[in-house]
C-alpha cells in the first residue's frame, strides 16, 4: 500500500534548489527524512484541531470526551462501555423531561445495558376487594394484549383467571402477567419480584438473541396418517431445525426495548410481549386464539429454486422463518398455513389434538417442527427420499439465545484485505463451491489462502479425499502459505468432519517462527458420522501459530431430548514431535507452535509442553461441573500422559474452565477454575483476579483471587448448548461477579461488562425514581 501524503508537506514547500541538492547527497534524501518526522507531528496537530469540532457533540466526540460532556449536564459519573455512557449522556435531558414515566425508565435501562427491558408498576397486579354495596365486576378489566375490554380474555382485578386460555396463562409469572396477587410485604432484597404498592419492576432480558439467516432443517421422516376426515392432514412431515440433530431452544428476535407496531399500525408505548428476545412460548404460537399471536413469531415464504444458487430468501423480522420451493407453490395454492405450539418429544406416537391440513406444529423447547399436509404432492414438496433416509427440500431461519459472543455465532467480523490473498468462497447451496474442493492445492499456493464460507449450512470435510494430504502415517493439509478458514459476516457454518484436522508445512525446514499461520474464525467444528469416536477435532498443528477465533470446537455434553447428557469429546490432541514421522523433519522444524484461543468454546485441550497456549475470553469444557469428581478427566493437560506429565505453558485473560488443569507454567487474569489447578513451575508467573476451587491447587504467585468454599461459585447452566451456558448466576459470590479484571466479572464473559451495566443502572434508577417508588431490577433470562 502507498503511504498517505503528509498533511503539511514541508519538504515540497522548499525551493527546488534545496530538494535537488538533497537528492545529490550521500546518502540521498537526508533532509526529506528529517522533515518527514516534523510533518508527522504537524499532521497530528492538524488532525487534533479538526477533531475539536466533532468533540463538541456527544454523537461524534471521542470516548475520552464523554465524561466531560456528562459533567456539563450534572450527571453522576459512571464507568463501563463507552457506547452505553454515550447513550446515557445523549438522552439525559430527554429523560429528565420524562422523569417518572414508564417509557423513560425503559429507555434509561436500554441505554445503560443494551438489554431489552419492560417496566411494570406492580401495584397494578394487586388484587382488591370491592365494596359490597357498590359492586363493579367489570372494573379494572385490562386486555393483556389489546382488544376492546369486553372479550373473555379480559382479566378483572380480583376476578377469576380465564383458565381455558393457554396463551394468557402462559404469561403467568412473566413481565406480562396481568393477574392479581396479594401483597408481598417481605423486604425487597436482590433480584426477587415482590408485588407491593411502592414497587416498580424493571425486567431485563440479558441473553443475546442470534438469528441464523439460512439453515437446512434435518428431515426426520414422514408419517402416513391414513385417509383423514375433512380438514385433517393425511401426512405429517417431521423436521429438526438443528442440522446436528440436537435440541435447540427457540427465541424470538428482539428490538432491544424499541417497540413493534400492532396490526392497526399503532406503536405500543411500552415493550410488547411479542417483541422481546426471549424464549418462545407454546401458547403464543396458536392460530385462531384471540390471545395467540403467531405472526409475531413465525412466517412461511417461498424461495426461487430455479437458479443456482437459489435466491429469494427474504427474512421477515420474526424468530422463525420457513422457505418452501417456489416451483412447488402451486400445490399449496389453496392452503392457508396455521400454527400451533405443542410438545413434539414423542411425535412418533402422535399429538394430543389431531393434526390439521396446512397446520405447522412447533415445539420451541427442543426446536422440532411438524408439517401437516393433505396430499402426497404437498408431502413431496417438503421432503425427498435420499438413500435410507430423507433430505429436506425446505430451508429455515431460526433464532437462538446465548450469553454473548463466545463461540461460533452469526456476528459481524473484520474486513478481509482487498489484495495480496488468494480468496476462495464456499457455499453449500446448489452451484456453490464446496469447502473440500477449495482446500485443494494448498501445497502450491503462492499467496496466503483465505477460504470464506458464505452460509450457515453444513459443510462435509474429509481430509483423506483431498489430493496430497496422506503423509507422515496419517492425513494433514500441507501448507505452502498461511491458511484462513472463516465464516462470512452474519453466518455460522458447521464443518462436519470425517477425521481430525491436521496441518503441516510442505517442507519442515520451510517453517519459520512467523509462518505458516492457520486461522479458524467463526466456525462450528463438529464430528461427522464417520469421525473416530475417541479422536480430537484438531490432531496436529505443525505450524508457527494456530488461531481459533470465535469458534466452537464442539465439546459435546449437551442435553439430549430424554434429559440425559450426550458424550463428551476432546477438542485438541497435540503431541510433542508435531506429528513428523521422520527424525530429520522434527530437527528441521524451527518454530514452537503457538496455539491461540479467543472468544471460543472448546472441549478438553490436551497439549504437550512443546507448544504455547494462550486463551482469551473462552470456555474450555471437559464436562465437569461444580462438585463433580474429576474421574481422570482434564480440561487442559498434556496429551501424552495427562495424569503424570505437564501440559503446555498457559497464558489466559478471561477463562472459564470446567475440569482440572495441569500445566508446566501459568499466568493470567480473570479465570474461573471449577476444579484443581496445578502448575509445575509455581515460582514464576502471576495469576490475578481469579477463582480457584481450593481443592489441592498448586499455584504460582497470585493476587486478589478468591477460593471455594469461602467464595461460592454458581452458574445458571453448566451444560453446553443451553442458552445460559456458563453464565454466572446471581447467587454466585459478589466478588466473582464484580472483582475480576476491570472491576467486572471473572470468567469468559467478563468482557461484556455486565457488572458495570448492573451498577450503572442502579445508580441512575435512584436518581430517576419518583419519591416513594422502589425499583426492583429482575433478570428474565
Amino acid at each position: 500500500m502507498n503511504a498517505s501524503p503528509p498533511r503539511v508537506p514541508l519538504f515540497d514547500r522548499l525551493p527546488e534548489i534545496y530538494r535537488i541538492r538533497d537528492a545529490e547527497q550521500s546518502p540521498p534524501d537526508q533532509l526529506r527524512a528529517y522533515l518527514a518526522a516534523i510533518e508527522a507531528a504537524y499532521g497530528a496537530v492538524h488532525d487534533n484541531i479538526e477533531r475539536l469540532y466533532d468533540d463538541l457533540f456527544i454523537d461524534t466526540c471521542e470516548d475520552w470526551v464523554i465524561p466531560y460532556i456528562a459533567d456539563l449536564l450534572g450527571t453522576t459519573p459512571l464507568k463501563g462501555d463507552p457506547h452505553t455512557l454515550r447513550a446515557d449522556a445523549a438522552d439525559t435531558i430527554a429523560l429528565r423531561r420524562r422523569k417518572g414515566t414508564l417509557g423513560a425508565i425503559e429507555r434509561l435501562a436500554v441505554n445503560l445495558t443494551e438489554w431489552s427491558c419492560r417496566a411494570v408498576e406492580l401495584r397494578e397486579n394487586l388484587g382488591w376487594s370491592q365494596h359490597l354495596n357498590h359492586q363493579r365486576p367489570d372494573a379494572g378489566g385490562r386486555p393483556p394484549y389489546g382488544g376492546d375490554g369486553v372479550t373473555r380474555f379480559t382479566v378483572p382485578r380480583g376476578g377469576t383467571a380465564p383458565i381455558r386460555d393457554p396463551a394468557v396463562l402462559a404469561q403467568l409469572a412473566t413481565p406480562f402477567d396481568t393477574f392479581a396477587y396479594t401483597a408481598d410485604v417481605k423486604p425487597a432484597i436482590g433480584d426477587k419480584l415482590h408485588i407491593n404498592l411502592p414497587d416498580l419492576a424493571i425486567f431485563l432480558w440479558r441473553l443475546a438473541a442470534y438469528r441464523l439467516s439460512l439453515v437446512q432443517p434435518l428431515a426426520k421422516g414422514v408419517a402416513d396418517l391414513g385417509p383423514p376426515p375433512a380438514g385433517l392432514a393425511r401426512f405429517a412431515v417431521h423436521f429438526d431445525l438443528d442440522p446436528l440433530d440436537r435440541p435447540v431452544r427457540l427465541f424470538n428476535v428482539g428490538s432491544a426495548g424499541f417497540k413493534r407496531a400492532d396490526p392497526s399500525g399503532i406503536v405500543s408505548p411500552l415493550t410488547d410481549a411479542d417483541a422481546v428476545p426471549g424464549p418462545i412460548f407454546y401458547a403464543r404460537l396458536a392460530s385462531g386464539d384471540a390471545a395467540g399471536h403467531p405472526d409475531a413469531y413465525v412466517h412461511v415464504g417461498f424461495f426461487d429454486d430455479g437458479p443456482a444458487p437459489p435466491i429469494g430468501f427474504e427474512l421477515v423480522d420474526v424468530g422463525l422463518n420457513f422457505f418452501l420451493p417456489k416451483s412447488e407453490q402451486p400445490v399449496f395454492a389453496t392452503t392457508t398455513f396455521t400454527f400451533r405450539g405443542d410438545n413434539l418429544c414423542a411425535w412418533e406416537q402422535g399429538l394430543r389434538r389431531p393434526l390439521r391440513d396446512g397446520e405447522i406444529v412447533i415445539d420451541p423447547a427442543i426446536g422440532r417442527v411438524m408439517f401437516g399436509v393433505g396430499n402426497s404432492a404437498q408431502r413431496d414438496a417438503l421432503i425427498a427420499p435420499q438413500g435410507a433416509g430423507f433430505v429436506s427440500r425446505i430451508f429455515a431461519s431460526y433464532t437462538y439465545g446465548a450469553v454473548g459472543p463466545v463461540g461460533a455465532h452469526p456476528i459481524t467480523r473484520g474486513d478481509l484485505p482487498t489484495t495480496g490473498i488468494d480468496l476462495r468462497p464456499v457455499s453449500a447451496l446448489p452451484g456453490g463451491a464446496s469447502l473440500q474442493s477449495q482446500l485443494d492445492n494448498l501445497d502450491t499456493a503462492t499467496q496466503p489462502v483465505v477460504v470464506e464460507i458464505r452460509d450457515s449450512l453444513v459443510h462435509p470435510l474429509d481430509l483423506a479425499a483431498i489430493p496430497g494430504t496422506v503423509i507422515d502415517g496419517g492425513t494433514a493439509l500441507r501448507l505452502a502459505q498461511s491458511l484462513t478458514i472463516r465464516a462470512a459476516d452474519g453466518h455460522r457454518p458447521i464443518v462436519a468432519m470425517a477425521q481430525p484436522l491436521a496441518f503441516r508445512p510442505v517442507a519442515a525446514a520451510a517453517a519459520t517462527t512467523d509462518a505458516p499461520v492457520v486461522r479458524l474464525e467463526g466456525l462450528h467444528l463438529a464430528r461427522g458420522a464417520a469421525f473416530p469416536s475417541a479422536a480430537a477435532l484438531i490432531a496436529r498443528a505443525a505450524v508457527a501459530r494456530l488461531e481459533v477465533i470465535g469458534c466452537t470446537l464442539d465439546p459435546g455434553g449437551h442435553a439430549l431430548r430424554d434429559g440425559t447428557r450426550a458424550p463428551l469429546w476432546p477438542a485438541m490432541q497435540l503431541v510433542n514431535g508435531y506429528g513428523f514421522a521422520v527424525a530429520a523433519d522434527r530437527d528441521a522444524f524451527v518454530p514452537t507452535p503457538h496455539v491461540v484461543v479467543q472468544r471460543s468454546i472448546t472441549g478438553a485441550l490436551a497439549i504437550d509442553d512443546g507448544y504455547r497456549l494462550d486463551v482469551e475470553a473462552s470456555i474450555v469444557d471437559a464436562g465437569l461441573g461444580i462438585g463433580d469428581p474429576p474421574a481422570g478427566r482434564f480440561a487442559i493437560a498434556a496429551a501424552t500422559n495427562p495424569a503424570a506429565d505437564w501440559g503446555a505453558p498457559l497464558t489466559f485473560n478471561g477463562l472459564t474452565c470446567f475440569g482440572p488443569l495441569r500445566v508446566s507454567e501459568a499466568g493470567g487474569l480473570g479465570g474461573i477454575f471449577v476444579h484443581r489447578f496445578e502448575v509445575l513451575d509455581n515460582q514464576h508467573g502471576c495469576i490475578r483476579w481469579s477463582f480457584f476451587s481450593g481443592d489441592g491447587d498448586r499455584l504460582p504467585p497470585n493476587h486478589a483471587c478468591v477460593r471455594a468454599p469461602d467464595a461460592r461459585l454458581a452458574f445458571t447452566a453448566e451444560w453446553f448448548n443451553d442458552p445460559a451456558y456458563a453464565q454466572l448466576a446471581g447467587t454466585a459470590d459478589s466478588r466473582i461477579r464484580t472483582l475480576g479484571p476491570g472491576d467486572d466479572a471473572m470468567g469468559a464473559f467478563g468482557f461484556l461488562g455486565d457488572a458495570h451495566k448492573w451498577i450503572n443502572l442502579q445508580i441512575r434508577l435512584r436518581e430517576f425514581m419518583p419519591v416513594g417508588v422502589r425499583p426492583l431490577v429482575v433478570p428474565v433470562t
